[in-house]
């Protein structure tokens, strides 16, 4: 309980009382009719606003609802019949605020789970580098959920304790409903009562039930979230190891292309470079072949030249040989006939 409660409770007691004698009292019960009653109410309605947990409230009706059947049961031990019936009206409204209190605090923890989910959901939406600071986020991701489990843990164990509270306030009701000397009046509302303590605890579990089967419904939806989202994770990966080994095929699929681009243009230069070598020999040849026709055509020339100079040769000489026959013959008056 926090401190100023007990601060303000002490300042309270103190006010009202004026001495300690009223601690030593107060672990008694404090009937209507005794001088200290009023004040011991209203350090219980003090405490209860004083008080901001649901959970807290709850627990603290249920111990002033057990005060309540206490003074009940002494009053009707005193014969105070009219005052038990009044008490008995006290103690069903007590009920109600218990269960309204139980209901409060219920939508406050669902709440507050929904609020711890939506903030793990905002955590996880964002992407944060890798770093020591990560370390550190999780450990507070850690510890909250801790804090939570310690939190529901607290939840249902304060629960359990107001159970098993109410179960021990329905025994006392039912001996106090099968008492004979009680009139009728006081049997009806100490019915009414039990039966009101019945209908809570029904719609207790009742509650408990459905929010079993909403929590069910609700970790079943987590889990089919968490293997949905495992799946685009999967699928993510699978779609990054596709697309990587497309790349690195694309890479050595652009590396062949380039092998095979630099392979031909190699090709074409040597292609190239041997039609050259080829036409420079064709050319070369041709020169040759041209060198060796213009040799061969003024060789023939020459012969011929050298032939008809032989030919011119072999006249001038015939023809000198027939001068020097005729000149001979006019020398000898004979005609040569040679």
């Amino acid at each position: 309980m926090k401190l100023k409660t007990w601060l303000s409770l002490a300042t309270i007691s103190v006010f009202f009382v004026g001495n300690t004698a009223f601690a030593n009292e107060a672990e008694e019960t404090v009937t209507p009719d005794e001088e200290l009653y009023d004040t011991s109410i209203l350090i219980e309605e003090t405490e209860l606003a004083l008080t901001e947990d649901q959970m807290e409230r709850a627990l603290l009706l249920d111990e002033f609802a057990n005060d309540r059947l206490s003074e009940i049961e002494a009053t009707i031990e005193e014969g105070n019949l009219e005052e038990a019936e009044q008490l008995i009206e006290q103690y069903e409204e007590y009920l109600e605020r218990l269960e309204s209190e139980l209901e409060e605090s219920e939508e406050e923890q669902e709440a507050s789970e929904e609020e711890a989910n939506e903030e793990d959901d905002e955590v996880e939406r964002v992407e944060l580098p890798e770093s020591d600071d990560n370390d550190g986020n999780e450990q507070g991701e850690d510890s909250d959920e801790e804090n939570q489990e310690e939190s529901a843990e607290d939840q249902d164990k304060s629960e359990e304790e107001l159970r098993e509270s109410a179960k021990q306030r329905t025994i006392k009701l039912q001996a106090l409903l099968e008492r004979e000397d009680l009139p009728e009046e006081a049997k009806a509302g100490i019915a009414k009562a039990l039966e009101n303590q019945k209908r809570a605890e029904e719609n207790y579990l009742r509650a408990k039930a459905e929010k079993a089967v909403s929590d069910e419904d609700e970790d079943e939806q987590e889990q089919e979230k968490e293997e949905e989202e495992e799946r685009e994770l999967q699928e993510e990966r699978e779609e990054e190891a596709a697309e990587q080994v497309e790349e690195e095929n694309d890479k050595e699929a652009e590396a062949v292309v380039k092998a095979e681009q630099k392979q031909n243009k190699a090709e074409k230069k040597q292609q190239k470079a041997a039609e050259k070598a080829e036409k420079a020999e064709r050319k070369a040849q041709e020169k040759l072949e041209k060198a060796e026709e213009k040799a061969n055509k003024a060789k023939e020339k020459a012969q011929e030249k050298q032939e008809k100079a032989e030919e011119e040769a072999e006249k001038k000489q015939a023809k000198k040989a027939q001068e020097n026959r005729q000149k001979q013959e006019k020398g000898n008056g004979k005609p040569n006939h040679n």
